[in-house]
């Protein structure tokens, strides 16, 4: 038998302090910026980590975000040079999803992590700065948004 497990977000709610929102497939204005958020990863079937999800749920969620300043996700847009991982010798999985929404909306930057030592920390996809910013544990360098 197959008991369904619920995904992360779904246990939230029971432990988040008040007046705490959490923003996953969603959108937040800070300071009039637009800022969309995309948790989780991209994996098939019964997987025994609760933040993969079907690749088609990954995109409705990228999807539903629309046109935005900044956009934040856990994996990398689907670029060789950013999914591909130095030091264990191999591609990690990136979004298809995620780069159609950069080309398609040219947010001013794009933020990710989950690839730990990436070809490349930093490229631009037409207008948008796309950031690794998952190197703060290596480097102890955090990285600010300026505009």
């Amino acid at each position: 038998m197959y008991v369904r497990q619920r995904r992360r977000a779904e246990f939230w709610s029971d432990y988040l302090p008040e007046g705490v929102q959490v923003v996953d497939g969603g959108v937040a204005e800070i300071d009039g910026i637009r800022v969309g958020f995309v948790g989780g990863g991209i994996g098939g079937g019964r997987s025994s980590y609760p933040y993969l999800m079907p690749e088609d749920d990954y995109t409705a969620k990228v999807e539903a975000l629309g046109p935005v300043d900044v956009l934040c996700s856990h994996i990398p847009p689907a670029a060789p040079e950013l999914c591909y991982d130095t030091v264990a010798r191999r591609f990690e999985k990136g979004s298809e999803a995620l780069l159609a929404a950069i080309r398609e909306h040219q947010p001013r930057v794009a933020l990710f992590g989950h690839v730990h030592q990436p070809l490349q920390q930093r490229m631009r996809i037409g207008r948008t700065e796309c950031v690794n910013v998952g190197h703060f544990r290596e480097t102890q360098l955090p990285y600010a948004l300026t505009w």
